[in-house]
């Protein structure tokens, strides 16, 4: 039989794979069953630290769990305090909201009020009442001037057989 040993690495051509590393032997440090063939660590893990370091995982674990707990509750704490500012913001505006809809219906129907005010006190027969109350007489002769010619017209106020229409003057 014909052996060669060789001493250097190859490596793989092209189109072939890496050869697998063999697995650890029992021996070797990265095997997982070290431990168990350690004999200091065999004696470590018949003294009673080993169920202490346990119970202190497990505290651990529910310290972790506790401290979890707590954070989603602060949060969900936090959220809800949130929602109740929101909330009462909202209703605090939605009633300043309305107060003020009401204060300008009320400015508006004042304010048509005025404009039907005014427009009464336009008319003709108003103006005609007022005058006549601060003592102003209707003129019996009207005078009108024309101002190219300069000449003046005279016409009386009332003309026999035509209705009295208030505010119009023949």
């Amino acid at each position: 039989m014909n052996t060669t040993v060789s001493t250097g690495t190859r490596r793989p051509g092209p189109g072939t794979r890496a050869p697998r590393r063999p697995a650890p032997r029992r021996g070797d440090p990265r095997h997982p069953d070290r431990r168990r063939l350690d004999p200091g660590r065999a004696q470590a893990a018949a003294l009673p630290i080993r169920p202490a370091r346990l119970a202190s995982g497990g505290a651990r674990r529910h310290a972790s769990r506790t401290t979890f707990i707590l954070l989603v509750l602060a949060m969900l704490g936090g959220g809800l305090v949130c929602l109740l500012v929101i909330n009462t913001t909202l209703a605090a505006a939605s009633i300043q909201i309305s107060n003020l809809q009401r204060e300008n219906t009320q400015e508006s129907q004042q304010v048509q009020d005025l404009q039907q005010q005014v427009s009464a006190d336009r008319s003709a027969n108003s103006i005609e009442q007022r005058a006549l109350r601060l003592g102003m007489r209707q003129q019996p002769a009207l005078n009108f001037v024309n101002l190219r010619t300069g000449r003046r017209y005279t016409m009386p106020t009332r003309v026999p057989g035509v209705a009295a229409v208030p505010g119009y003057t023949p």
